[in-house]
């Protein structure tokens, strides 16, 4: 950031202000919020990153002479009710004129016109519906939309003027140009009255009288915070109050969520989260093992996750295969089943018997007898049993190829059915599925086996698929859900560490608002004095009889809560500061008068004159009385013109004998206007 050299232009009063905080001896880092405060959003945005904010040197404010100025003439055409060109002659100095004429005369066309041609709006535009900013041109003439006025500037030899001409269909559409005495042209920026057309805007209308007191509170404050000058301090407070606000809510959130994160780490079953909510309900938060706890998103069981692993790619005998092994069975059964009684199977049965005595006495010579039936066993028994085998053998064959075959189906069914890994566990679905397929290796019948292999393999290949699937899913996201609940834990200790930095952040930030708060309230008051003084004197002159006292107003809150707090008595009661609410609306517009008519005779103010519109409307006759001494008076000191519709009025200047110069306007079916001395 570039090193700061002067006083920020934000405010006058600016280097006052500094100079009351070089004197305050507060710490240099609240100093520094200030100063940025002050300088604007940029410097607050760089202070709260931590950047160095240096204290600006000061350096005394030289004031030029203020230049005061006053209308000359106001030409309009064209706009509004005027059509035909019209004009509004005056004379350049302090004085009061009254222009009367009933609705519709076009007195409102020349005030608004007046107001844009110096400003380029009217607030009364604002609050119009959509139709009215197509409808505002003068519908009996359209050669020329424009409306100028010529102003004295003392110093000067000849008058400016300043002039609007509207080219397109919006009412925004206008341009604008100025024509100084010597003949130069040129924009409306080179008079320099942006801010004081804010400040001291010399135009008041019935409408915004009306906001003035009844409207929101935080207009009536901004603008008398315009009016003093106070713009600055003002955005200062609501810049700094912003951060604070800010800091605030960065050092409360982790308060504030940590409920709901509780209460989610509670809903887990995972030893982590039940590790977490003991670590956060601690009287001492362990940010280290919470940081450690949030960093391992690691699988919950890393055994469990081998297994999950070699679940998803665990194979099982595939449908094809099972129906093979289900075919063979079950045809080598139905052989069996055919041969059982035959001949044939009488063969084989003694086949086997004969093979197996002849095995046992081969292996056993030494026996002469036979162990079941206790017969001779010699050379002439091998030779008739080997006879018999010869003849009976033939008759076995297609019995022993039927039994060979049932058992070479047992021994392809025993294969299938092979037990379970060694790491699935038992007490799962496919351990379960899986140790009753594994039990069908007891199973001898054939039918029963085919049966076995057909019903239980079909269970097994469902739950193996079923537990494929959910090993999928589970690895996707191996920590069963933690994985979310660490990264919502590792988010809030983010946020608490941020906390824990906003908190000691907010400490100087909020000493420095404390402090330019209670630095504007002065210079509020300061300001405000001279100009609440001059509206009890405006308003004890329009009070007339009533027994109601202006007892003092005051700037108070700061943002939306910002408001002006007008006191008045009732009856001698005094601190009623709720009593505007027993005020009517003739007494709200006296009131509103009281509390605008002052800025036009502040010495800052560069605008000898004031353009009042329809100021009477809902006064009653002793008020109206009351005004029209007032601003007489005020126009011995700047000039004052009012346009009107209500002759009492000019009635009333009348019968007190004050000056004015009193004017009729009035204007035809065919919007021409015209204007004639004295009242109608």
């Amino acid at each position: 950031m570039a090193k700061v050299t002067r006083v920020p232009e934000t405010f006058e009063g600016g280097t006052a202000l500094l100079d009351a905080l070089a004197r305050s001896g507060l710490p240099r880092e609240v100093r520094s919020w200030i100063t940025a405060a002050l300088w604007g959003e940029d410097a607050l945005t760089a202070r709260l990153n931590g950047e160095h904010i240096p204290e600006p040197e000061t350096e005394p404010v030289v004031t030029g002479n203020i230049r005061r100025s006053y209308l000359t003439r106001i030409s309009v055409q064209g706009f509004r009710g005027i059509g035909r060109p019209a004009e509004l002659d005056f004379r350049p100095g302090p004085g009061l004129t009254v222009i009367v004429g009933r609705n519709g005369s076009g007195k409102s066309s020349f005030a608004e016109a007046a107001e844009a041609a110096l400003t380029g709006r009217n607030p009364r535009w604002d609050a119009m519906p959509t139709g009215w900013h197509d409808g505002w041109r003068n519908l009996h003439y359209d050669e020329r939309t424009e409306a100028s006025v010529d102003i004295h500037i003392a110093g000067d030899e000849g008058p400016t003027r300043i002039s609007r001409r509207w080219t397109g269909e919006s009412v925004r559409s206008a341009r604008g140009e100025v024509v100084h005495p010597n003949g130069e042209i040129s924009p409306l920026r080179t008079l320099e009255w942006g801010e004081n057309l804010v400040r001291y805007r010399p135009f008041l209308s019935y409408d915004e009288l009306g906001r003035t007191v009844s409207g929101r509170s935080a207009e009536l404050y901004d603008t008398l915070t315009t009016l003093l000058g106070l713009n600055g301090l003002a955005e200062a407070e609501r810049r700094l109050a912003k951060v604070c606000d800010g800091l605030a809510r960065r050092r409360d959130r982790p308060s504030r969520e940590l409920r709901r994160l509780l209460d989610e780490l509670r809903e887990s079953d995972d030893p982590r989260a039940h590790q977490a909510v003991q670590l956060l309900t601690a009287s001492y938060f362990d940010m280290d093992a919470l940081r450690r706890i949030a960093a391992d998103d690691g699988p919950r069981d890393p055994e469990q996750h081998v297994v999950l692993r070699r679940l998803r790619r665990l194979a099982v005998p595939e449908r094809a295969l099972i129906a093979d092994v289900v075919n063979e069975l079950r045809g080598a059964a139905m052989e069996l089943a055919m041969a059982a009684g035959s001949k044939g199977d009488h063969a084989h049965g003694v086949v086997q018997l004969l093979e197996q005595a002849l095995e046992h006495h081969q292996r056993h010579p030494t026996d002469t007898t036979c162990p079941t039936c206790s017969a001779p066993l010699g050379a002439d028994w091998v030779r008739r049993a080997n006879s018999q085998l010869r003849a009976l053998r033939p008759q076995a064959a297609v019995v022993a190829a039927a039994y060979e075959r049932a058992e070479a189906a047992r021994d392809q069914a025993r294969f299938l059915l092979s037990p379970a890994p060694s790491w699935l566990p038992p007490e799962s679905d496919l351990g379960q599925v899986w140790a009753l397929w594994e039990s069908g290796a007891d199973i001898t019948d054939l039918g029963e086996l085919a049966d076995h292999v057909e019903g239980v393999g079909r269970r097994l290949r469902a739950a193996a698929v079923s537990a494929r699937r959910e090993a999928s899913e589970r690895l996707e996201d191996p920590t069963g859900g933690w994985a979310e609940l660490a990264e919502r834990l590792s988010g809030w200790l983010d946020d608490a560490q941020d906390a824990l930095a906003a908190r000691d952040t907010l400490v100087g930030a909020e000493a420095a608002l404390n402090w330019l708060t209670e630095q504007a309230g002065i210079l509020r008051a300061e300001r405000l004095g001279p100009v609440a003084a001059q509206a009890e004197q405006v308003w004890y002159r329009l009070r007339q009889e009533r027994y109601i006292d202006l007892q003092g107003m005051r700037l108070i809150g700061r943002g939306a809560r910002r408001r002006v707090e007008v006191e008045v008595a009732v009856d001698g009661v005094e601190d009623q500061t709720s009593a505007p609410g027993l005020l009517s609306q003739g007494e709200f517009q006296a009131l509103a008068l009281s509390i605008c008519l002052p800025r036009t005779l502040l010495e800052g103010n560069p605008f000898g004159f004031l353009v009042l519109d329809d100021p009477v409307q809902a006064m009653d006759t002793e008020t109206v009385e009351g005004l029209a001494a007032v601003l007489a008076e005020v126009g011995g000191h700047r000039q004052v013109i009012v346009f009107t519709h209500d002759t009492r009025l000019s009635d009333a200047l009348r019968t007190l004998g004050l000056p004015a110069d009193i004017r009729t306007i009035n204007r035809d079916a065919m919007s021409n206007v015209w204007i004639s001395e004295g009242a109608a």
